[in-house]
């Protein structure tokens, strides 16, 4: 059977709904722990879908109500956990998962969202001004620093355009999570070795080495600060009655 995942952050859109969108994602959520992975993807009331030109081919989304959609991640691997993003209109829904890639930090193993297409378009104009500019934020750490606190190349190339901290911020949007964290931790002035003691060795799986080819639901497993596995129909019953 499936098991359903939530990112901690799709409960900031949760709480605004209104409360026959909220019903319709209750009875969406509900099916992930009624049906097998086959049903799932044939049920006609889920619809649950591919999205077209999306960047991360396992991004899916899901009918809500006739105007609201779910974005969910869905396994390719042969695992079987599915991760709700976020819900949004359905206006916007396939154009915000289209955008969005989701990979596992090769340090911390933990599973993270990004706006790759936003990164990959103010990327080139930032590094012109950067060429321009008199000092640059993380120039006093070299690349293979980086890389062992989990900075990926295109969220490196992107860090060696920031001039500042306010820049830093007004990009973190977009970053992977853990990533922008330990960038921040770097700007506050904290060494490459405290970074990894207080983040990177925080988050990894104990005793195994750096990977980045983990299951989906082993990465989201690794990631339990932003993502809440449903272990069970009454979990989910127990985590909707919280959230009222």
């Amino acid at each position: 059977m499936p098991q359903l995942a939530f990112a901690n952050s799709f409960w900031e859109s949760y709480d605004v709904l209104e409360k026959p969108v909220k019903a319709g994602l209750h009875k969406a959520m509900a099916k992930f722990q009624q049906l097998t992975i086959a049903e799932l993807h044939a049920d006609k009331g889920l619809h649950l879908e591919s999205v077209e030109q999306a960047r991360d081919p396992r991004m899916r989304t899901i009918r809500v109500t006739d105007s609201w959609r779910g974005i969910v991640l869905a396994p390719d691997d042969g695992s079987d956990t599915f991760l709700l993003i976020n819900v949004v209109p359905h206006k916007e829904a396939y154009g915000w998962a289209s955008k969005r890639l989701c990979t596992v930090n090769t340090a911390t193993r933990g599973l993270e969202v990004r706006n790759v297409v936003a990164i990959e378009q103010l990327t080139p104009s930032l590094e012109k001004a950067a060429a321009e500019a008199p000092a640059l934020l993380f120039s006093g750490y070299s690349d293979h620093v980086l890389r062992e606190l989990g900075i990926d190349d295109q969220v490196m190339r992107a860090a060696r355009t920031i001039t500042g901290k306010a820049q830093l911020e007004a990009f973190g949007a977009l970053l992977p999570e853990d990533q922008f964290e330990v960038l921040q931790y770097l700007a506050e002035g904290f060494s490459p070795e405290e970074v990894y003691r207080d983040v990177v060795t925080e988050r990894a799986p104990a005793g195994t080495a750096p990977d980045s080819s983990e299951s989906l639901a082993a990465a989201i497993a690794n990631t339990a600060g932003r993502i809440t596995v449903v272990t069970g129909p009454d979990h989910l019953a127990e985590i909707l009655d919280r959230r009222g």
